[in-house]
């Protein structure tokens, strides 16, 4: 089935976490990892020496060695799964199985880590990302003078590699929700041109016509019907996109401050005009209204006009009868 006959159906979500992910049953995750090939020895895994990239309520993320050659990201639960933060975690096993995408944090798999002299945790061991969030990226090329040489090209670039990215997820079968997508959850290799990687499916879900919806994701990138608890689908994500265009244009997330950036020149402002409609597109208030993600990176990937023309993106019609998604 084509995920984007989803457009009119009105699908709504079921968690990620099933099963052994979720109860958060480690041993049992750690046989499934085994059987499937994903559970990586600890003795192939090598911490680096000061090597700690972050760290919140969930633990930390340290940076190490895969085999003595790869370099990779471990992301390690302060406790066992026992807490929101710690299925949260085993919630990403479970859908990073499934994932494998350029523009998607690669999973390596999980493995056993321990946290000053504690009990063994069950960790995620993702693609080492050499650069920091978009977030970062952003304030650094805005103090940087390549920004004013290539900053809008890079910035809309990593945009069009989140659209990339996003419309693989939603074109899966099922389709998987990320519902967390900000600035925060992007992560920007440091290449020429840089590239975009979308990353923490913590909270992601995959799309069901089924009851209840929780209200999830972060409040400011949130769409109204997550918000207010209703039926929600992958119209969430396009929501949600919209408003990392307009952070990533102004810096803040007033849509009516788009309209006084200012771009110079005259490829900048077909750049602004192109983001203008995208995100307008992406912020309807009725879901139903929202292009597919699978528009917006058509759209972005379209040389931007050398006019000032506006094009208006309609998501196609709804289809006259509901499609259920059979996992």
């Amino acid at each position: 089935m084509d995920a984007s006959s989803l457009g009119g159906a009105d699908p709504s979500v079921e968690s990620c976490s099933e099963g052994a992910f979720q109860s958060s049953d480690m041993q049992h995750i750690m046989t499934i990892g085994i059987i499937e090939h994903w559970f990586v020895k600890p003795s192939d895994i090598t911490p680096g020496p000061k090597s700690i990239l972050g760290s919140g309520s969930f633990g930390i993320v340290v940076k190490g060695m895969l085999n003595h050659a790869t370099e990779v990201a471990i992301k390690i639960p302060k406790t066992r799964f026992q807490s929101r933060e710690e299925s949260q975690l085993a919630n990403e096993m479970r859908l990073f199985r499934h994932i494998r995408h350029p523009n998607i944090v690669l999973f390596h798999g999980a493995t056993l880590m321990v946290i000053n002299g504690g009990s063994p945790c069950l960790s995620l061991v993702l693609e080492w990302v050499d650069g920091g969030n978009f977030g970062e990226y952003m304030q650094q090329l805005g103090s940087n003078a390549v920004f004013e040489a290539d900053g809008h090209a890079f910035a809309y670039k990593i945009l069009l590699d989140v659209a990339r990215g996003m419309t693989y997820l939603h074109k899966l079968t099922p389709v998987i929700l990320h519902l967390d997508l900000k600035p925060a959850n992007i992560l920007v290799e440091k290449l020429f041109p840089p590239k975009g990687k979308i990353t923490d499916f913590g909270l992601s879900r995959f799309a069901r016509n089924s009851l209840p919806q929780p209200k999830v994701g972060t409040e400011k990138y949130m769409a109204p019907e997550v918000a207010q608890r209703k039926p929600y689908g992958p119209a969430a994500d396009v929501f949600s996109f919209g408003r990392v265009i307009i952070w990533t244009i102004t810096g803040e997330l007033c849509p009516e401050l788009i309209s006084f950036t200012s771009f110079k020149g005259q490829e900048d402002a077909c750049l602004f005009q192109t983001l203008d409609e995208v995100a307008s597109s992406c912020l309807e208030e009725e879901p139903h209204m929202r292009p597919h993600l699978f528009q917006l990176y058509d759209r972005l990937s379209t040389p931007p006009p050398t006019t000032t023309t506006t094009t208006k993106i309609v998501p196609p019609p709804p289809p006259t009868t509901k499609t259920k998604i059979v996992l």
